[in-house]
């Protein structure tokens, strides 16, 4: 799929939030500056992987046909990760079969990561 106008290639768009606000994304990395360091933070991100997680967005056929690829689209067994990371490694982990809710999420911090953290300091 290469298409140029001499100037203009066709690229796969990246994603960017239109809520994004670039002064108070600058105002909070002086906030954490100013207040915490680096072993304070903790960072916390939810993955999850199914059988359509990994479907190519792009494809290669010939001119004026257009590109077919069979995927999966019942959603079978989804697996979800917890991660807490430090600088200095992962602090704990939860890998299960299913999604995350708000309960699950809550829970994973309040027993895993505040309790280890506690007895780590």
């Amino acid at each position: 799929m290469q298409y140029s106008n001499n100037f203009l290639f066709l690229q796969k768009l990246q994603k960017e939030a239109c809520e994004r606000n670039e002064i108070m994304h600058a105002h909070y990395l002086v906030i954490i500056s100013e207040y915490y360091i680096s072993n304070q933070l903790i960072f916390l991100d939810e993955s999850a992987k199914d059988e359509r997680s990994l479907s190519q967005l792009y494809g290669y056929s010939p001119r004026n046909i257009r590109a077919h690829k069979k995927v999966v689209f019942v959603r079978e067994k989804r697996y979800t990760i917890l991660p807490a990371l430090t600088l200095k490694g992962f602090v704990a982990i939860d890998i299960f079969e299913g999604s995350c809710d708000r309960k699950r999420f809550v829970n994973f911090i309040l027993n895993q990561v505040v309790c280890i953290n506690i007895i780590i300091l």
